[in-house]
């Protein structure tokens, strides 16, 4: 499913691939499912607005209503009259979770068509011959050898194949195939640890003459001291234009033409398009050969890894800053989106039993925590009063109540949930205008930092897990019942 989900993410900048796979298989239901994903990602888009805007909230919940969910519609995903009915009495007005259940249902459809492509291209590529040449024999010098020679003969770089530093990638674990150079420089963090792994003269150089290259153009003194640096180090028979060289044969003669000969080469300063051209020379020979190394070695791959969790524990500390601070709150990126994993922990917390139960492990961690689940349901029970169409006495009721619990409690402190102050404020002065998204922001907020504890909850991992077979037998069990089967 998370394989599905960056499909969908990333189809857009593929050039729909999956969209069109989907629309050439002549499964109508398949090309549905996949365009209403991209409209529920506006509608979350909208949602999450710095400039909330409800009217374009409302059309876009319409729109999506009347062409994917209501029967007989121009791309009619099919979903259950069960669903469709709740869309339509939760459809105004609409909350951010009024399609959770059809997307859902999308997903699971559309692991069929994403199966099927998968399938589809392997057998594909599976049809291609890899023919790899290999010559009979190899010139080292004046002299042949044969293949089996290359065993025992150590035979120079630039009389070797490219298949050698093109097959090294090979060994890179996926997750790290884009890594490049460029990223590994702007890191000095890595940088370093790429240093001390490599410790060849290919990195020196590069380094070196970089370090020319930033020296500024009115320092002649440096330039000059750097540039007979360089010249002296690589460009020399023993490195450059050695038999371990970068370059190629090729390679070495336009650098001695750029340079203008061997004897302007010893004596003259090194000019700019010399010193770029070996630098390309060695850089490329750097990500052929040594960055795949580098990438390949698991001291790289637990590093990367430890980063990853380090991010998510700064992030997280980062966020409780700014609510110390009382700087506002904008939603983060990767939160904005619906997926599986928030789609379930809103289910979660709607389930009697399963919000009890994280209500339970959430009051061990201390904090206000468990004040943030509790107003969470509250502000859901708010939404429904408007689904019901309360009346005004009612509403404000319930407002007051949220308020004077959770808000502006008489306990101090008066804000008793994970929000700012200036968010706090906000709410109090929209009380009275009894509008269904006056907690949008403040739910939102409670949300996210639930669903980070919900991560390291075991409990509702399970629970989740079995819920989807409980409801299917449980509706079962009704259809038996109302039939006279047991």
């Amino acid at each position: 499913m998370e394989y599905l989900l960056q499909t969908l993410y990333h189809d857009n900048k593929a050039g729909y691939f999956f969209t069109q796979f989907c629309e050439k298989s002549h499964q109508s239901i398949w090309k549905s499912a996949a365009d209403l994903w991209f409209e529920l990602q506006e509608y979350h888009r909208l949602f999450y607005a710095n400039n909330f805007q409800p009217f374009k909230l409302r059309r876009q919940a319409q729109f999506i209503y009347a062409s994917f969910i209501i029967e007989k519609a121009a791309s009619d995903i099919e979903v259950d009259e069960d669903i469709k009915k709740e869309i339509y009495h939760k459809l105004e007005p609409p909350f951010e979770e009024l399609f959770d259940f059809a997307e859902e249902y999308i997903l699971t459809l559309l692991l069929v068509p994403w199966m099927r492509m998968i399938e589809t291209d392997l057998s594909t590529y599976s049809k291609v011959k890899s023919v790899c040449s290999i010559p009979c024999s190899w010139q080292v010098g004046n002299e042949f050898c044969t293949f089996a020679d290359l065993y025992s003969v150590e035979i120079p770089l630039r009389f070797r194949s490219v298949q050698d530093t093109f097959y090294q990638w090979k060994i890179v674990p996926e997750e790290f195939s884009n890594y490049t150079l460029n990223m590994l420089f702007r890191n000095r963090i890595e940088l370093g640890n790429f240093q001390q792994y490599l410790s060849h003269i290919d990195l020196k150089c590069w380094l070196d003459i970089e370090q020319f290259r930033r020296i500024a153009h009115h320092a002649e003194a440096l330039r000059n001291a750097k540039s007979k640096e360089i010249k002296s180090t690589y460009l020399n028979r023993k490195y450059f234009f050695g038999p371990g060289s970068p370059a190629s044969a090729n390679e070495q003669d336009k650098v001695m033409q750029l340079a203008g000969g061997w004897g302007n080469l010893l004596h003259d300063q090194l000019s700019s398009e010399v010193l770029v051209e070996v630098q390309r020379i060695v850089k490329n020979r750097l990500e052929k050969k040594w960055l795949p190394m580098f990438l390949a070695s698991p001291e790289f791959a637990q590093r990367q890894h430890t980063q990853i969790q380090i991010h998510d524990v700064v992030e997280d500390r980062m966020i409780q800053k700014q609510i110390k601070k009382g700087k506002h709150w904008k939603p983060v990126n990767k939160w904005i989106s619906s997926s599986k994993h928030i789609i379930s922990f809103r289910k979660a917390l709607l389930n009697p039993i399963t919000a009890l139960q994280f209500q339970h492990f959430v009051s061990l961690k201390g904090g206000f925590l468990e004040n943030n689940v509790l107003f969470w349901l509250e502000v859901q029970k708010y939404k429904n009063l408007h689904h019901s169409h309360a009346d005004k006495q009612t509403i404000q009721n319930k407002i007051n109540t949220i308020i004077d619990c959770f808000i502006n409690s008489k306990i101090q402190p008066s804000v008793q949930i994970d929000i700012t102050e200036e968010q706090a404020s906000k709410i109090m002065a929209q009380s009275e205008e009894q509008g269904p998204y006056i907690f949008r922001e403040a739910q939102v907020w409670v949300h996210r930092c639930g669903n980070n504890k919900k991560l390291e909850y075991p409990t509702i991992q399970v629970i989740l897990h079995h819920k989807y077979e409980y409801g299917r037998w449980t509706r079962k069990s009704c259809q038996c019942a109302k039939h006279g089967q047991d």
